[in-house]
């Protein structure tokens, strides 16, 4: 592989984005059927479905500065292969369980979570993988392309997840998940080991100075990471706004499903509807990722990015007031699409241009520790404010979180960040 070339002719990054496609358009489709069945099927309550938002964040927390780690220890492949091969059978045991009349809630939040734990090592490692694979000059570009891919799916996916849905079950539904994971995998093993070998392989020596020796040598290497994030001003400034964000997005996801069923009576349909106008949106805000970066620099596109985030989540928490539901929240989905992809582009690209490849790993693990550990604690909150002040209220105090983050941004050094 040369990384002089377009990214079209990277055969490395072309296996890459196969499986980034693959394993998305299935991870769009139960991303609507999961918790529809745990709506549908169970009648989860709007505690339980903080419970289940909680359940995918919940492994960042408790295993994301381990992955870190191990991902910068060991090949990336073989850890891409193996976590969408356990992702697949875990999803394949929802349908089996619906089929024998024995699926409950507490089956659902345990395979949430131990699909979230592999996804907590596949992210880490796809993300770490991507800069040894391009150059650094390509990265808004590859991850833009990743990005744009992603949007596309979003489109067809949800829309297609709530007529399967509708038509066959939610459990069912599930299946396509399963199968897209093993399609993953075979794109990927089919990736060459062209990244460079880790920097910190001490097989040898653990094996020599024996456990104990190993967990200092692995608490070390984690706190290398969580260095790198502190020390470097502009990590840090993008981890406090983010873990804001975060809070916000995983208040609003423990109540918006209700929100969509209970309060605005959508069907699985027109949920699915609704979720492929984001998509919509999601795909044009990554198509412009990279000439805003190029007009705006990146700093300030974030900024725009999180604005038009805020203005959609505000429309969807007033949809049924304006007497266009359906419309309403389809234009919010769209802008809270376009917003995040255009944030999500610049931010990533951002942070893999200013960190080093041997420490990527870590520093994204320990970044990764802190959003999603204030994930948890907000899946937690969105589930007891929606059962106490009402899933509109709910939404509300998302969108508020969500003005505090975008003020921060503005004031922070990230206004002004741009990528050589």
């Amino acid at each position: 592989m040369t990384l002089s070339g377009p990214l079209w002719r990277n055969r490395a990054f072309i296996r890459l984005w196969i499986a980034h496609v693959t394993s998305g358009a299935g991870t769009a489709v139960t991303n609507v059927a999961l918790p529809l069945a745990a709506v549908l099927v169970l009648g989860a309550t709007p505690a339980q479905m903080g419970l289940l938002a909680a359940a995918s964040s919940l492994p960042n927390l408790l295993f994301g500065l381990l992955a870190g780690v191990w991902v910068d220890r060991v090949p990336r492949r073989p850890i891409l292969v193996w976590s969408d091969l356990g992702r697949a059978l875990l999803l394949l045991s929802i349908p089996a369980a619906a089929w024998l009349g024995q699926l409950s809630f507490a089956h659902i939040w345990l395979v949430a979570f131990a699909v979230g734990t592999l996804t907590v090592f596949f992210q880490i490692a796809a993300i770490s993988i991507l800069p040894a694979l391009v150059k650094k000059s390509q990265l808004v570009d590859a991850n833009s392309k990743l990005s744009t891919s992603e949007a596309v799916i979003a489109i067809a996916g949800p829309a297609a997840a709530g007529g399967l849905v509708q038509l066959f079950s939610a459990p069912r539904t599930i299946l396509l998940d399963a199968l897209s994971y093993l399609l993953s995998a075979l794109a990927l093993r089919g990736l060459k080991e062209e990244e460079p070998q880790p920097a910190t392989q001490r097989s040898d020596e653990e094996a020599a100075a024996g456990l104990r020796s190993a967990a200092i040598l692995i608490y070390k290497e984690v706190g290398e990471g969580i260095h790198e994030l502190l020390r470097t001003p502009l990590l840090r400034a993008l981890t406090a706004t983010s873990s804001l964000g975060m809070l916000a997005g995983s208040i609003a996801a423990a109540v918006q499903m209700l929100f969509l069923v209970d309060q605005l009576n959508f069907t699985p349909t027109v949920i699915g509807i609704v979720a492929a106008c984001g998509g919509v949106g999601s795909l044009v805000g990554a198509l412009l990722a990279g000439n805003l970066a190029r007009v705006l620099q990146a700093g300030k596109t974030l900024v725009l990015g999180k604005l038009l985030w805020i203005a959609g989540s505000l429309l969807l928490a007033g949809a049924d007031l304006t007497g266009f539901e359906l419309a309403a929240a389809g234009v919010a989905r769209a802008l809270v699409g376009f917003g995040s992809a255009i944030y999500f582009v610049n931010q990533v690209s951002l942070r893999q241009a200013i960190t080093s490849v041997r420490l990527l790993g870590r520093v994204t693990a320990a970044r990764r520790f802190l959003l999603f550990g204030v994930a948890t604690v907000g899946a937690f909150i969105g589930g007891a404010l929606g059962e106490t002040i009402g899933l509109r209220a709910t939404l509300l105090t998302a969108s508020a979180a969500l003005l505090v983050e975008l003020a921060l941004l503005y004031l922070s050094r990230v206004r002004r960040a741009h990528i050589a």
